[in-house]
């Protein structure tokens, strides 16, 4: 385990290295993610047409269901992160956060995949692209629950401040899945030719790697600390209280971004294809973000644990600014460089214009996101995870999806959602400050 206690006085360069070394490898985590996500189409292209709609459909709805992740996964990690800086053994919390998320994951395993195939139906998918999804999704959710709690495990390792090793496993995931989906899709090397559901098990195996790589490392290798065998009830409260918000957020946010692109859809499948662009070339600057927001949880349930309430505050702002820093940098080249950035994924005059303006926009939004990600982050490690749930709900629809909406009637252009999109983020940022301020004033006044 790895205390990640901040002190105010230490030089500037210190904190930053701190904070550094616990952010990469999470950033490394999400792009290879995102490499894993890419190579899942592309091994299926080869099919057909129908193959890489239906994977790509089914990786999109996954999203909404892997939204159950967050109650065993935010409550793991958080409650390490607090055990860990007080100088606890957290081992009873994994444990805890292992048997919810098999317990949440279990009736998924009977049910999860008629449910997806249900939103698929109800969102409009043809019926061969429902029939190849059932195709690619049947092993995922056989072994659904080793998925939960290898996320579990992540969880624990983040919250003890070791993001490291994560990152080497999900390399090796990367490589297993890649090269598995490979032999299996085509029928490589005597093994059966199993289509689009050889996508599925290349997933279902690259997790089994994951999870037993974990359990071994935290059952016989005490690494980050020894997994033992241990109930606490009281454990379970603190999980609900935690995790639930968080659950609920990530559901609810899932399904509040398709009905915002929604409101783009109607402009035509050329805006879609420009707003999809401009989310792929802006997700670098998000997995900074991301990476850095996780690296604020842990920063915050240590030194909250740890009662270093002026190293809490110090650390989270200082991460905040350095974010908000490396975000800004990269919307600049948003703003500076559109043209140049969407070139190699459109060819189409129309498309690219288009996914100009959206990169223009989006760019002016990063330092505001920056801030807003990590203050988020930081009252999740404290244990606040209702508010991040209320600011991103309400700022969401009352911001973004309600103005939008009224002023399309009257002004018929994709800018619109996309202006109040940027807009939104500011509020978002504001109130994400405002919270955290008084959530700190709190604690000093307990303290004092």
């Amino acid at each position: 385990m790895e205390r990640i206690l901040i002190d105010p006085s230490e030089p500037k360069i210190t904190n930053a290295k701190k904070i550094i070394r616990l952010a990469f490898p999470i950033i490394v985590v999400n792009l290879l993610y995102t490499v894993e996500s890419m190579f899942s189409l592309i091994l299926v292209s080869g099919i057909s047409a129908s193959a890489v709609a239906a994977v790509g459909f089914s990786l999109s709805l996954l999203w909404f269901i892997y939204s159950l992740m967050a109650l065993s996964y935010t409550g793991t990690s958080v409650l390490v992160a607090q055990r860990v800086g007080a100088g606890e053994n957290p081992s009873p919390v994994l444990f805890t956060g292992l048997l919810i998320s098999f317990l949440i994951a279990l009736p998924l395993t009977f049910w999860g995949k008629d449910l997806v195939l249900f939103l698929m139906d109800l969102l409009g998918a043809s019926e061969r692209v429902i029939s190849l999804s059932e195709e690619y999704l049947t092993p995922i959710f056989w072994f659904i629950t080793v998925g939960f709690m290898t996320n579990t495990f992540y969880g624990a390792f983040n919250g003890a401040g070791d993001t490291r090793t994560p990152m080497k496993v999900a390399l090796f995931m990367n490589l297993i899945n890649i090269s598995t989906a490979y032999l299996l899709i085509y029928g490589k090397f005597g093994l059966p030719r199993l289509g689009v559901q050889g996508a599925g098990w290349g997933i279902v195996l690259s997790e089994l790697f994951a999870f037993l790589v974990y359990l071994y490392l935290t059952r016989f290798k005490g690494k980050p600390f020894r997994l033992e065998i241990k109930v606490d009830r009281d454990l379970l409260f603190r999980f609900l209280r935690i995790g639930t918000p968080t659950a609920v957020e990530r559901a609810v946010t899932s399904l509040s971004f398709n009905v915002f692109v929604g409101f783009l859809a109607q402009f035509g499948d050329k805006v879609l294809a420009a707003h999809q662009i401009g989310l792929r070339v802006e997700s670098i600057s998000f997995m900074i973000g991301f990476g850095f927001m996780v690296a604020s949880t842990v920063i915050a349930g240590q030194n909250y644990g740890a009662k270093n309430l002026p190293g809490l505050l110090y650390g989270v702002r200082f991460t905040a600014n350095l974010t908000a820093f490396l975000m800004g940098a990269l919307g600049l080249v948003l703003i500076l460089f559109p043209r140049l950035l969407t070139l190699p994924f459109s060819r189409d005059p129309e498309v690219i214009d288009w996914a100009v303006y959206y990169l223009v926009i989006v760019g002016i939004s990063q330092v505001p996101m920056a801030y807003a990600v990590i203050y988020s982050g930081a009252l999740k490690g404290m244990g606040r995870t209702t508010v991040p749930m209320l600011i991103n709900i309400l700022s969401f629809w009352l911001f973004r999806i309600a103005p939008s909406y009224l002023l399309l009637k009257t002004i018929h252009s994709p800018l619109v959602p996309w202006i109040f999109m940027t807009v939104e983020m500011f509020l978002r940022a504001g109130m994400f400050y405002i919270a955290f301020k008084k959530v700190i004033s709190r604690e000093d006044i307990r303290a004092s």
